[in-house]
């Protein structure tokens, strides 16, 4: 162990004593472990703030029409789903809806669903039916014509989760 002269006082101290037992000042030592652990902790914060940079410039920006898209999909699906429990609801044996087409106008107001149901009689049968701009489910032909047939339809997604999933 080497001697050193204390910075404060000027008496010999040992190198390794953490303070002066003439002044309590901080012993020789002391400062440059601060200094090496406040390199340290400056090293970390950079290192993190180096990483988010990094990761932030990896991000894929979409663009602003590409957002609104998948955004209107979106709603149209939503809305999609809620009109086919509405239909759902006004069959006679509820359960046995199954859909195989969803489509919708561009804005989502019009909704018409293809399905197989099993009717009162336990008849298999394929219908449709047409949930449209503020109206009530309807399983009508002339709805039909009037709301789907000649159309300019979107499929739609329907995420449908059943009891046994």
């Amino acid at each position: 162990m080497a001697i050193v002269k204390c910075k404060v006082c000027g008496r010999d101290i040992d190198e390794d004593v953490l303070k002066c037992p003439g002044c309590d000042s901080l012993g020789p030592n002391r400062g440059k472990r601060i200094r090496r652990n406040m390199f340290i902790v400056l090293g970390v914060i950079i290192a993190l703030f180096g990483y988010g940079w990094y990761y932030k410039s990896q991000e894929v920006v979409k663009p602003v029409e590409q957002v609104e898209k998948e955004a209107r999909e979106d709603r149209r699906s939503q809305r999609g789903l809620a009109a086919s429990l509405m239909l759902q609801s006004r069959l006679a044996n509820p359960k046995s809806m199954k859909i195989t087409r969803a489509l919708s106008n561009e804005d989502g107001s019009n909704l018409c669903f293809e399905f197989t149901e099993t009717d009162a009689s336990g008849k298999k049968k394929a219908s449709r039916g047409v949930v449209y701009d503020g109206g009530e489910p309807s399983t009508k032909p002339s709805d039909w014509k009037l709301f789907c047939e000649h159309k300019s339809m979107r499929p739609i997604k329907l995420i449908i989760r059943t009891d046994d999933e």
